[in-house]
């Protein structure tokens, strides 16, 4: 009857242990998704960023050829 309980305990702990090491798979396969994602937003926002800079420095440049000729027209 011990042994039979013993045999029982060690097969319950077994499956407790196979279901510990796929839960931790799971979450190994998980953290890496999220770091991928950390890395996919980062690289977005990177990009907005320098598209916003960009812009910007287009506006200035704009507005500088603008005035040159203003100035140029109004020489004449």
């Amino acid at each position: 009857m011990i042994d039979e309980r013993g045999d029982l305990m060690l097969e319950m702990l077994r499956e407790i242990r196979a279901t510990l090491d796929e839960h931790s798979s799971e979450f190994k396969t998980l953290r890496k998704e999220m770091h991928d994602w950390h890395e996919t937003i980062a690289t977005a926002a990177g990009f907005a960023m320098h598209a916003n800079l960009r812009s910007g420095a287009i506006e200035s440049e704009i507005e500088a050829l603008k005035k040159r000729v203003e100035t140029l027209e109004k020489a004449k």
